[in-house]
């Protein structure tokens, strides 16, 4: 997610487990870091491979791809506009945000996580206000400039950094210099721990931030954000804070995907209620619910196992003592 791109080599055989791990030693992460998968990336869509998936399989099916694509493109020459060539390409990034898989205390995680945080907002999976974004902008500026020392024209370069497109040409250069000056001594690793803490305030900082629409009731917008995270599901109104509703994992009762829209069954056996979402990343979502239930229920198998009282083993050399009967009076 920091714009680097690393040439690896594995072989023929290996899964996206086996690619991930060698990605993970390359670039220096603790070995015990967990959360982090491997996706596969086309365009704006993107689909986190499966453990066992094996990476070449999905390599031969752009190769399908791009030779389909470039057969479609023959066929309708001169009766479409060309479209813009896109590519295929793996991305390594944090996938599961369990408390318990987070470590800042890593340089690498830490360094890795922020500049996810940074993708997130540049494509608008944050919700960031107007104050947020001059302060934002600002902590960027101190952490790729330094102190304000020279009057600086334009800040949108420096915001395209940190905030979605459609943000940066409205930004107040006034208010950005103004918080700028009041990080004079800053130095960057405090920049950018400020700009973490900052994106930390929100409670939902560490979802996955879907776009769906919903047809089911009249009282809330079509369009809103699915946010899933290790406590749940949220919906919240588009780009916006506000959240509508949240279902825990344990009022879930059931999830199926379509191709077009994620059919969920929430409530209990006696009362149930059923939410539909058109979107077009409903297999995406209902991975990551399955995958965040699959750990949540092994932390609390692990949780009642420390709880169970460990007594001592019965031995076959002590018998236990025999049973007296009760004796008449």
């Amino acid at each position: 997610m920091d714009g680097q791109y690393h040439s690896v080599e594995f072989h023929p055989s290996a899964t996206a487990k086996d690619v991930l791990e060698i990605v993970r030693d390359k670039i220096g992460l603790n070995s015990d870091a967990k959360g982090y998968a491997i996706y596969e990336v086309l365009g704006n869509s993107e689909r986190s491979l499966a453990a066992e998936e094996k990476v070449a399989d999905v390599m031969a099916k752009w190769e399908r791809y791009r030779a389909a694509t470039a057969a479609n493109t023959v066929n309708n020459a001169g009766t479409a506009k060309r479209a813009r060539p896109q590519h295929h390409f793996f991305l390594f990034k944090k996938h599961i945000f369990m408390d318990n898989f987070i470590n800042l205390n890593d340089p690498v995680e830490k360094e890795l996580l922020y500049h996810q945080v940074l993708h997130d907002l540049r494509t608008d999976r944050f919700p960031v206000t107007d104050k947020e974004a001059m302060m934002l902008t600002a902590l960027q500026a101190q952490l790729e400039l330094s102190d304000l020392n020279e009057a600086i024209h334009d800040y949108r370069p420096i915001a395209c950094h940190c905030l979605p497109a459609r943000m940066v040409p409205v930004l107040p250069h006034e208010g950005v210099a103004m918080h700028h000056q009041s990080l004079r001594g800053m130095t960057p690793s405090e920049a950018k721990q400020a700009f973490l803490n900052l994106i930390q305030s929100w409670p939902l900082h560490k979802a996955t931030i879907f776009d769906v629409m919903q047809s089911f009731t009249s009282n809330w917008p079509r369009v809103l954000w699915l946010a899933v995270d290790q406590k749940g599901l949220h919906l919240l109104e588009h780009r916006s804070r506000n959240t509508l509703c949240t279902y825990d994992y344990a009022s879930i009762l059931s999830y199926a995907p379509a191709l077009n829209y994620l059919m969920i069954i929430t409530g209990s056996d006696r009362k149930q209620s059923k939410v539909i979402l058109t979107t077009a990343q409903a297999f995406q979502i209902a991975t990551l619910i399955r995958e965040y239930m699959e750990v949540l229920h092994g932390d609390a198998v692990e949780m009642r196992r420390a709880q169970t009282p460990k007594s001592r083993p019965v031995s076959a050399l002590h018998q236990n003592a025999p049973l007296v009967p009760p004796q008449p009076s």
